[in-house]
C-alpha cells in the first residue's frame, strides 16, 4: 500500500475533472480525495503500487475531451489510512499559471435532452452539464466553485441536487447545474423594457418577432447580440441603418450544419471547427448558388461571410420556433467600444436599434465577443481570439518572467505570461474611446485575479500618446518597457510558429499603420527579428498621407498622393474621384503635398491596397476597418484572364509602390477590374517577397515569417509563401494568434519579459 500526492496543471476545472477522478479511483480501488487548488486539481491517492499505476494511465488516457493536462507532478507520502474516495471542498489557495476554462458549446446529449418532450430539461435553455455550458463568462474567481460563480445567485431545487451528488450521473459536480424550478428565467420586453412574457411563452414571442422581421436584441452568457432574419432583406437593411453600418459584413448564425452546406462552401476541417465544442465563427466562401437566397445585403461586395452555429439552449430554441434557418447575429455595441451585457445599459442604449428584448437573470461576470476564424484554402487564422478559447493559454516555446502585454491601441487584448504559457485576454476593442479603456482596465483585473500572475515586466507600444501606453506607464513605474508596433507583431509570430529562444527570423509585417522608429508610420516592413531586437532592412516606399488618417477614410487622397509626379497634374484632376467637394478638394489635396502641409509620412501597405481599390472604383469610401482591402480581395478572386504581371520596381531596398500604382493606372483600359485588382495583388506580394528574399540571403537567416493585418488576405498570403519557398527558404505564419493587432500583446510581453 502506498500513497501518492498528485497535483494535476492544465484545463480541468470547469470540465468534470473531479468526477471524472472520482469515477476512475472508484474502478482502480482507489482510497483519498480529489479538489480543487485555485487553478489546479489535487488528487491524494492510496491503493496498491499496480492499482495506482493504473489509475495514473486512465487519468491521461480517459480524461474528458474538454479537458487538457500539461503537467501532473507527484510524490509519495506517508499513509493516512482512508477508506474511500471523496470529492472534498476546495481549496483558495492560489498560484501563477491558474487555468479556468472556456465557455464550451451545448453538448450533444443536452441538445437531445432539450428536444425530448419526456426529460424534465425539456425547452430550458440554460440547459448544461459537465461537459457543456457557461464557465468563463459566470466565473468571478478560482477556484471553479458555484459560490464563486454567478449561478451561485440560483439554490439547486432537491431533484438537480441530487443529479449533483450523484457520481453516476452526468451532471455529478456540474456547477451550473440548474432547471426549469430552480435556475434563471428569460423574460421578453418591448423596446423600452415593458414585459410581454416571460419563462417559455418568450422564446415564442421572440421567434415570432424575428418571423415578423423585427430586430432582436439577445442576451447571452457573455453579453447582447443583435439578431434578424438573415433572408428577410429589409429587416437586414433597417439593421444597417439603426446601428449605422452601411456596408460592414454581419455575421450569420445558421440552424445546423446542412444550412450551412447549402451556403457557403465547407471542407472537412472547417466543418469540424464549425461543429466543435467552441463553435467559433468562420469565414468562408459563399456558394454561387445559395437556394435561393441572397446573402449580398449581409457582406457586401465580398465572396466570403462569418458563419456559425448555435452554441447555447437560447438559440437552439429560437430556431426550432422559427421559419428561417439563418439569423444575422452581431455583437450589441458600436465598433470599436465593449459588447453591451448589463440589461438596463442595454434598454437605454440599443432601444433605438432594437425592436424587443430577450432577457435573463444571469449576471454577466465576464463579457466575451464571438471568435471569429478566417478559413483559407489550406489552413486557418483567428481573426479574433475570444469566446470558447479564451481563458485557455497558448504555450510558448521558452520559459518567461512573469510578465504583462498591455496591447495595441486598435483590435486590443492584453495578455498575462508567465514559465510557458501566455493568457491572452477576449477581444477588447478600441482603446482610443474611453468606455473600451475602462474595459482594458476591468480586463487586467480580471485576469490578474484568474491567473494570478504578478508582472516583473510590462511591454506596451512605443507610441507614447495610447491610452495603452500611459495605462502601463501609470501602473508599470520603472518595470514598463515599450515595444516598436511591428517587432510585436512579429515576435508574436515567432512564438506562435514555435521558434527557440535564440532564433532569428527575417520578417514582413504588412498592416495599416504602427508607429516607427524613426517617429514615422510604418507599415509596409521587412525586418531582421530576434525576441529582443529588430532592425529594418527594407520597406515600402514612403508616401505623404495628406490630411493624415483623413486619406484611411477617403483612400483616393492615397491615390493622388501615390500618383503626383508620376502623372501630370492635369490629368490626375480629371480621374473620375467621388470626393466629398469633389476637383475642389483633389485640387486642395494636391497643393497640399506640392507645400507638405498637414502630411504624414507613411510605408503603409493598407493604404498601399486602398489606393488601388480607389483607383479602381472598388470602394472610394472606408466605412469600416479593412473594407476597401477586402473589397478588392474579392474582386481579384473573380479574374478570369490571369496573365497580366505588373512590373515590380525595388531600389535600395525600397519596394516602389508609387510606380506599381502608376502601372495600375495604364493598363485600365485594357483589362477588366477584376484582372487589375488581381494583377495588383500579385505584384505587390512579389515585391515584398523579393524585399524579404534579398534580407535573408544577405543575412543568411533562412526563416522568413508574415504577419500584420494584410495576412488575412490569401491571395497575398499564399503569392508571398509560394515565392519564398520556391527559393528554397522556410515560411511561417500564424496558426493560434491573430495575425492582425489582436497578437501584438503576446509580442509586447515576451519582448519585455527578456529585457535585462
Amino acid at each position: 500500500m502506498i500513497c501518492r500526492n498528485i497535483t494535476v496543471e492544465g484545463i480541468v476545472q470547469g470540465v468534470g475533472f473531479r468526477p471524472f477522478v472520482y469515477r476512475i479511483a472508484k474502478n482502480h480501488n482507489i482510497c483519498g480525495y480529489v479538489r480543487n487548488t485555485g487553478g489546479r486539481v489535487e488528487i491524494v491517492a492510496e491503493g496498491s503500487q499496480g492499482n495506482i499505476k493504473n489509475f495514473l494511465n486512465s487519468l491521461i488516457s480517459d480524461k474528458p475531451d474538454v479537458s487538457q493536462i500539461y503537467s501532473i507532478e507527484q510524490e509519495e507520502t506517508d499513509i493516512h489510512g482512508y477508506t474511500d474516495f471523496s470529492i472534498i471542498q476546495s481549496s483558495s489557495d492560489r498560484t501563477p499559471n491558474s487555468i479556468l476554462v472556456p465557455d464550451i458549446g451545448i453538448c450533444n446529449n443536452c441538445t437531445l435532452e432539450l428536444a425530448d418532450p419526456q426529460n424534465r430539461r425539456y425547452s430550458y435553455p440554460f440547459i448544461s452539464c459537465t461537459e457543456c455550458g457557461p464557465r468563463y463568462t459566470v466565473t468571478n474567481t478560482l477556484p471553479y466553485d458555484r459560490y464563486n460563480t454567478s449561478m451561485g445567485e440560483f439554490k439547486p431545487c432537491p431533484i438537480c441536487d441530487k443529479e449533483y451528488s450523484s457520481p453516476s450521473d452526468r451532471r455529478f459536480h456540474a456547477q451550473t447545474v440548474c432547471c426549469q424550478e430552480c435556475g434563471p428565467q428569460l423574460k421578453f420586453t418591448d423596446s423600452n423594457g415593458q414585459l410581454i412574457s416571460h419563462r417559455d411563452n418568450a422564446i415564442t414571442d421572440c421567434s415570432n418577432a424575428i418571423n415578423e422581421g423585427k430586430i432582436q436584441a439577445i442576451k447571452g452568457y457573455g453579453g447582447f447580440h443583435l439578431a434578424c432574419d438573415a433572408f428577410n432583406v429589409e429587416s437586414v437593411q433597417r439593421l444597417r441603418e439603426r446601428i449605422g453600418r452601411p456596408q460592414q459584413p454581419f455575421a450569420i448564425m445558421v440552424k445546423d450544419i446542412g444550412t450551412a452546406r447549402e451556403l457557403v462552401h465547407i471542407n472537412d476541417r472547417e466543418e469540424k471547427l464549425l461543429l466543435s465544442s467552441k463553435r467559433p465563427a468562420v469565414i468562408l466562401n459563399i456558394k454561387n448558388e445559395t437556394c435561393g437566397h441572397d446573402l449580398e445585403e449581409i457582406a457586401p461586395q465580398l465572396h466570403n461571410i462569418g458563419v456559425m452555429l448555435p452554441y447555447s439552449g437560447i438559440q437552439q430554441m429560437l430556431f426550432r420556433n422559427t421559419s428561417s434557418p439563418a439569423y444575422v447575429m452581431t455583437s450589441a455595441n458600436v465598433p470599436g467600444l465593449p459588447m453591451v451585457i448589463d440589461d438596463d445599459i442595454a434598454i437605454r442604449e440599443l432601444g433605438h436599434i432594437a425592436d424587443n428584448y430577450l432577457l435573463h437573470d444571469i449576471r454577466i461576470e465576464n463579457r466575451i465577443d464571438d471568435s471569429v476564424i478566417r478559413s483559407f484554402e489550406h489552413d486557418h487564422v483567428f481573426i479574433r481570439r475570444s469566446r470558447g478559447y479564451v481563458p485557455e493559454p497558448i504555450e510558448l516555446p521558452f520559459d518567461v518572467r512573469p510578465c504583462v502585454g498591455v496591447g495595441a491601441e486598435l483590435s486590443n487584448t492584453l495578455i498575462f505570461a508567465s514559465g510557458n504559457k501566455a493568457y491572452i485576454s477576449p477581444h477588447i476593442g478600441n482603446t482610443s474611446h474611453f468606455e473600451t479603456s475602462k474595459y482594458h482596465a476591468e480586463v487586467f483585473e480580471c485576469f490578474s485575479k484568474l491567473t494570478s500572475i504578478e508582472p516583473e515586466r510590462w511591454g506596451c507600444d512605443l507610441h507614447p500618446h495610447f491610452s495603452t501606453t500611459i495605462f502601463a506607464k501609470d501602473n508599470g513605474g520603472d518595470a514598463v518597457v515599450p515595444v516598436q508596433h511591428h517587432h510585436a507583431h512579429l515576435v508574436s509570430l515567432m512564438a506562435d510558429a514555435g521558434l527557440e529562444r535564440d532564433a532569428r527570423m527575417i520578417g514582413i509585417a504588412l498592416d495599416g499603420v504602427g508607429y516607427g522608429s524613426d517617429g514615422t508610420v510604418w507599415g509596409g516592413e521587412v525586418l531582421e527579428t530576434s525576441y529582443t531586437e529588430h532592425i529594418r532592412h527594407a520597406h515600402l516606399k514612403t508616401h505623404a498621407m495628406p490630411g493624415g488618417d483623413l486619406c484611411s477614410y477617403y483612400p483616393e487622397r492615397m491615390v493622388l498622393s501615390m500618383l503626383q509626379g508620376l502623372v501630370d497634374h492635369d490629368e490626375l484632376l480629371e480621374l473620375p474621384f467621388e470626393l466629398k467637394h469633389g476637383q475642389k478638394e483633389a485640387e486642395m489635396v494636391l497643393g497640399q503635398l506640392d507645400k507638405r502641409i498637414n502630411v504624414i509620412m507613411s510605408s503603409s501597405s493598407g493604404r498601399v491596397l486602398d489606393a488601388a481599390a480607389a483607383l479602381l472604383g472598388i470602394c472610394r469610401y472606408r466605412s469600416y476597418q479593412g473594407e476597401p482591402s477586402m473589397k478588392l480581395e474579392s474582386i481579384a478572386r473573380k479574374a478570369k484572364d490571369r496573365s497580366l504581371e505588373l512590373p515590380v520596381n525595388i531600389k535600395d531596398n525600397i519596394l516602389d509602390t508609387g510606380r506599381l500604382l502608376l502601372e495600375l493606372y495604364r493598363h485600365m483600359d485594357e483589362y477588366t477590374v477584376p484582372e487589375l485588382a488581381y494583377a495588383y495583388e500579385d505584384a505587390f506580394s512579389r515585391g515584398v517577397a523579393e524585399l524579404a528574399i534579398r534580407s535573408a540571403n544577405r543575412t543568411g537567416i533562412d526563416i522568413i515569417g508574415l504577419t500584420g493585418g494584410v495576412a488575412y488576405n490569401e491571395h497575398i498570403n499564399y503569392r508571398i509563401r509560394d515565392v519564398i519557398e520556391e527559393n528554397g527558404l522556410r515560411f511561417v505564419s500564424h496558426s493560434r494568434i491573430p495575425c492582425g493587432d489582436a497578437g501584438i500583446s503576446l509580442g509586447q510581453a515576451i519582448v519585455a519579459s527578456l529585457h535585462e
